[in-house]
C-alpha cells in the first residue's frame, strides 16, 4: 500500500519527476534533450582520425632520405627542374638580399 502512495506522489509531483530525471541522467550519462541544438549528436560520434591514420600507409620518403642522400619525390624533382629552367631564362627568384627592397637605397 505504501508503494502505490509513493508511486502516485512521484507521478503527480513535477519536482519529484525532475529530480528522478536528473538522477537518471547522472547515473547513465545521458544528455538532456531540451529541443535545442546542442551538438551532442556530433559529440557522440567516434573520432575518424585514428581510423584514417590506419587506412593510409606512412610515406616512405622520410625513411628513404635517411638512407639515400639525394632522395627526391616526383613533385620535388619537378619543382627543381622548373626552377632551373626559369633561372636560365632570368625569371627565377633573386638571391637572398638582392630583392627589390635592397635596390631602393
Amino acid at each position: 500500500m505504501a508503494s502505490s502512495a509513493v508511486k502516485k506522489l512521484v507521478q503527480n509531483n513535477p519536482a519529484f519527476k525532475r529530480g528522478a530525471e536528473i538522477a537518471r541522467q547522472e547515473i547513465f550519462g545521458h544528455v538532456p534533450q531540451l529541443n535545442v541544438r546542442s551538438g551532442s549528436k556530433i559529440a557522440k560520434k567516434q573520432f575518424t582520425g585514428t581510423y584514417l591514420a590506419k587506412y593510409y600507409p606512412e610515406s616512405i620518403n622520410k625513411y628513404a632520405r635517411m638512407v639515400h642522400e639525394n632522395w627526391e619525390t616526383e613533385e620535388e624533382e619537378y619543382r627543381r627542374v622548373k626552377l632551373t629552367q626559369r633561372r636560365r631564362k632570368g625569371k627565377g627568384p633573386p638571391k637572398k638580399g638582392a630583392g627589390a627592397r635592397s635596390k631602393k637605397k
